[in-house]
């Protein structure tokens, strides 16, 4: 007499696994499309947000250009007007030198403009390098506030520099850094009504590298349009009529020349209540006397 499972109870279990084994399949199928599909609208979802990305750099590009165009026409006309006045005031010597200054603050700005674009293609091009040498911070900030000064103070602003009483030393870029600073500070300057102020401080942060501040009691940012202002090619207010003049890449280079030291550059603002741009340059650029 044997013991094993009857014929008939082999064929039930039999059917019994097969309809186990369809069952798991079916669920297996299911899951397997629930996750194609998902993976389907991820992926539609990321090729949407690259798209509209792509567009708004363009649109960003093109209000550029077009913001641009305004800012070399200006000093472009400006030369060529007082170049061509110049000659028939030759008996006025004073009225002379006077067309000259302004074709020379002129030209100026217009070459400070290029350099910005240019600077900008060499970092987006990855072909920026550093200039290294020994810093000495306080001749620094003297010489980007004393390129400031007039200007803030012909608005009827007051300027601040709040700094240690020893040298403080920096391994980097010194012609980088100073642009930094006069990138920040004009941008405060540009930015803030009479009678207002803008305050320069440097001091060791705690993790021992160099901390600078530019504070100003100006018209504030946005809280919205904070990220924005240190993307290249975006500008808050990007109306050829807009109230403020400028490329607008003032912050965007300064970003990238502090974090070409391995710093970081951050942004604090509050619309009508003033911004505070600190640049912090990591304890490894710091030097001893």
């Amino acid at each position: 007499m044997g013991y094993g499972p009857s014929p008939r109870g082999q064929s039930a279990l039999v059917q019994y696994s097969e309809r186990l084994g369809r069952l798991v399949d079916r669920q297996v199928a299911i899951v397997a499309l629930e996750v194609a599909k998902e993976q389907a609208e991820r992926t539609a979802a990321a090729e949407r947000a690259a798209k509209e990305r792509a567009e708004a750099a363009n649109r960003a590009k093109t209000e550029f250009l077009a913001n641009m165009s305004h800012e070399l026409r200006t000093p472009l006309n400006a030369i060529i007007g007082f170049a061509e006045l110049m000659p028939a005031r030759i008996d006025n010597p004073e009225r002379v030198l006077e067309y000259a200054r302004d074709i020379q603050n002129s030209g100026l700005h217009l070459l400070n403009v290029i350099n910005d674009i240019l600077d900008l293609s060499k970092i987006e091009a990855s072909d920026l390098r550093l200039d290294e040498e020994r810093v000495d911070l306080k001749e620094i900030v003297r010489s980007a506030v004393s390129m400031v000064r007039h200007r803030a103070e012909g608005k009827g602003l007051t300027m601040r520099v709040e700094q240690p009483e020893a040298t403080q030393w920096l391994s980097g870029d010194g012609r980088r850094i100073k642009q930094v600073l006069i990138n920040l500070l004009s941008n405060a300057v540009k930015f803030t009504p009479a009678p207002g102020s803008v305050t320069l401080r440097s001091a060791v942060a705690p993790c021992g590298g160099i901390e600078i501040k530019v504070i100003d009691t100006g018209i504030g940012i946005p809280a919205e349009h904070l990220d924005a202002v240190l993307r290249p090619f975006v500008q808050v207010d990007s109306k050829l009529n807009r109230k403020y003049e400028g490329t607008g890449l003032g912050l965007p280079l300064a970003k990238a020349f502090v974090e070409l030291h391995g710093g970081t550059l951050m942004l604090e603002s509050t619309a009508g209540a003033g911004t505070t741009v600190t640049a912090l340059f990591p304890a490894q650029r710091t030097l001893r006397g």
